[in-house]
């Protein structure tokens, strides 16, 4: 199958490589971190990033994560498209939205930190399909948040306490930490905070880090630190690195 359900490893496991996961931004059919006047279609950006060696592509599905709607169809057909496994994310906050969006055939479906308000269902939903959910954490400062929503989901701490009894049974296959006050900004990653994360939760699950990275030590810090991999939006998009670079930096 395209898409690469079959067969594809779950990054994070004993001796694995740091997982390097270029995002794709959808919203209306165009990809929309593009910079420099390049194409805005995004099966044309996600096959950039697979031929600049990329095993692992993360789509967002920014309709849906601002509540404009969802195109699955069109998701579906991308995900199909593509050599590798694609993770798919975006204002996926329940079961219903998360089903939705594992029909598509992605690979992996990274549920959105709102998920978090219920978690009996959020641990059914990971009970039921194992590796191919990751649970996303947004922080803000302190604060876990739902992104879109204006939710405050409460101190991180206290989160992350419910969060490994809720997993604990059965572990998802990452947890996608997004650090929302830097995400998109390459400010530099927050390490305390990606080890206050893995120190609490990397023994269930790889952690993969989201939000921050501007330079190469950046992608090193997180290795330190515990992460089992990043997602790189801007930096990549902005030149700050190439993707051969970034896998050198973290072999």
């Amino acid at each position: 199958m395209t898409g690469a359900l079959a067969g594809s490893p779950a990054p994070g496991g004993a001796g694995s490589p740091f997982q390097l996961l270029p995002a794709v931004d959808v919203s209306g059919r165009r990809a929309v971190q593009v910079v420099g006047g390049g194409p805005a279609d995004p099966l044309t950006v996600a096959r950039r990033w697979v031929g600049e060696g990329a095993d692992r592509i993360h789509v967002v599905d920014l309709d849906r994560a601002f509540g404009r709607g969802s195109d699955l169809t069109y998701l579906a057909g991308l995900v199909h498209a593509l050599p590798v496994p694609t993770q798919l994310s975006g204002g996926l906050d329940g079961p219903g939205a998360a089903l939705e969006a594992l029909a598509t055939g992605a690979w992996r479906v990274n549920l959105a930190a709102g998920a978090l308000r219920d978690p009996a269902a959020l641990q059914a939903l990971v009970a039921e399909h194992g590796a191919r959910v990751a649970v996303g954490v947004d922080v803000v400062g302190d604060r876990v948040v739902a992104r879109g929503s204006g939710v405050d989901l409460g101190p991180l701490p206290e989160v992350l306490d419910v969060l490994v009894e809720t997993l604990r049974p059965a572990p998802p296959g990452a947890i996608v930490l997004a650090d929302a006050g830097r995400d998109g900004r390459r400010t530099g990653v927050d390490v305390g905070l990606v080890r206050r994360v893995v120190a609490h939760l990397g023994s269930l699950a790889p952690v993969v880090a989201s939000g921050g990275v501007a330079e190469l030590d950046d992608l090193r810090a997180l290795r330190a630190a515990g992460a089992a991999g990043a997602v790189l939006g801007s930096a990549l998009y902005h030149g700050a690195f190439t993707l051969s670079q970034a896998k050198e930096a973290v072999a």
